[in-house]
């Protein structure tokens, strides 16, 4: 009796020992496998390694305005970094929308700014682009701006007169920011210059700020007036040639040469306006069977797209007079727009959508604009691509890469940036291939050191399995023998 109540306590204490041992054995197990010692990093660099990222935007400068004006400091820039053929924006292609774009990695049907014209079809209330960027509830329906991105997960941005700077997102503001006065001159150089010595020396230099975007108002304004082939419009390609040498020398002087990733790009192209006495006009009051007295609210007048709201029962009327009734007027029922320009699901675009061919305008009662140039076409047009240079510490030198699209930018800022991305459209694989190999880069993706450290936990944790399971047998085997004595 004795003799088996001592080995029913052996084996009781041998069994307690064996799960304690085996217990702690697992726990070394899972502290020492790489899910648990080294979470899987998304972004390209991330902590005290991050580099600093400035994205510039020079509005409508074409993907081929570099092919007639010599352009030594681009030229240069793409030499030193990366040059894409030409980057696709998004549909509409006007300034506010597409710069949102490039924010939110959004397309326009989703983030909501779907023109530069904020507009109320109740009380007929429209306000050009300068009043539209203080109308907080058109900027802010949900979707975020890098800006405010990047603040909430601990950097510091910046912005200076890009398009929805002046906005609060979600009771926030971008944390410095420059808004520009009404009137102001966006073709002057002088001030341009201003700009550039606050953004490198102020914001990145003194006040170490992360991000930073930075918007010049040209050549869209030189080619709207003059033309995409006008004589003007190549003078002010130099200027921007001299003020990208500027800003890299800027960049230089200030020692953030191989801290700080430059993003340059454009928010659409150029086109020539066909003009009367060249072409038959697009002028709605003219059409058979349409009549203004159909309409509740209309935006027209504004360059290749308009939009029509008709008056109760009056939509299948409206939609059959305008439909076929110009050569080069394309009439959807906004349902029906084509799937490929993402401008058909926003509750704000109106019920019935024009887009005027390339070199056409959308008149409402008469001609009122007369620019020689123009843009807001179809994003397959060749005159709508933009330009694109990037350069610094996490970009490949020397590289021409194929065209992509600009929403693919905003993954692209917040992989180099750290920061994890809020819903958006693009594809951070689109762009990746414009940067230096992960293993030479000098964030944590590209660090030696940790590669041999999860090489080297990889292999512990392969051992411990194998002693954990030469443990389990060795025990069973005793546990089972003392039971059988």
């Amino acid at each position: 009796m004795a003799a088996n109540q001592k080995k029913s306590r052996f084996s009781l204490k041998t069994r307690s020992l064996a799960m304690l041992l085996l217990g702690l054995a697992v726990l070394g197990l899972i502290a020492s496998s790489p899910c648990t010692a080294a979470p899987v990093q998304d972004s390209l660099s991330t902590g005290s390694t991050r580099n600093k990222l400035l994205l510039i935007s020079f509005d409508g400068f074409r993907w081929d305005y570099d092919r007639d004006v010599e352009t030594p400091n681009l030229d240069k820039m793409a030499w030193d970094g990366v040059k894409a053929l030409y980057a696709t924006p998004a549909f509409l292609t006007i300034t506010s929308p597409s710069h949102f774009t490039m924010l939110t990695g959004r397309y326009i049907e989703n983030h909501g700014v779907i023109h530069n014209m904020w507009f109320n079809t109740t009380t007929q209330e429209k306000k050009q682009y300068y009043m539209t960027q203080f109308v907080d509830s058109y900027w802010d329906n949900g979707s975020l701006p890098i800006w405010i991105t990047a603040q909430r997960q601990g950097l510091k941005a910046g912005s200076l007169h890009f398009p929805g700077t002046a906005a609060t997102y979600q009771g926030e503001t971008v944390m410095v920011r420059q808004v520009e006065p009404h009137f102001y001159d966006h073709s002057n150089e002088s001030e341009w210059r201003l700009n550039i010595d606050e953004v490198i020396d102020e914001w990145f230099h003194q006040q170490d700020l992360d991000f930073v975007s930075l918007y010049f108002g040209e050549p869209d304004l030189i080619g709207h007036t003059y033309g995409p082939d006008s004589p003007e419009r190549k003078e002010m390609v130099r200027q921007v040639d001299r003020t990208v040498g500027y800003i890299r020398d800027k960049i230089q002087d200030h020692g953030l040469t191989d801290r700080l990733n430059v993003i340059m790009t454009a928010d659409h192209g150029m086109t020539t306006v066909l003009r009367s006495g060249q072409v038959e006009e697009i002028i709605l009051s003219k059409i058979p069977g349409f009549s203004f007295k159909d309409i509740q609210f209309q935006l027209l007048d504004y360059g290749p797209l308009g939009m029509l709201l008709p008056k109760e029962g009056m939509l299948e009327k409206v939609y059959q007079a305008l439909k076929g009734s110009h050569p080069h007027l394309h009439v959807y029922k906004k349902e029906d727009m084509p799937e490929r320009l993402h401008y058909s699901k926003h509750p704000r675009l109106l019920p019935i959508i024009l887009i005027a061919d390339p070199g056409y305008i959308v008149n409402g009662f008469f001609p009122v604009h007369f620019n020689k140039g123009e843009h807001g076409f179809d994003n397959e047009a060749m005159d709508m691509k933009a330009f694109f240079r990037a350069v610094g510490p996490d970009f490949q030198s020397d590289l021409m890469v194929g065209p992509f699209d600009l929403v693919d930018l905003y993954p692209l800022m917040c992989h180099l940036l750290g920061i994890k991305p809020e819903i958006h459209d693009g594809h951070l694989n689109k762009s990746k291939d414009m940067l230096v190999p992960p293993t030479t880069t000098g964030g944590n993706d590209g660090d030696p050191g940790k590669n041999t450290h999860m090489e080297v936990l990889i292999g512990l944790s392969a051992v411990m399995g194998f002693l954990v399971l030469v443990f389990i047998i060795t025990i069973s085997y005793h546990v089972c023998k003392g039971n059988k004595a």
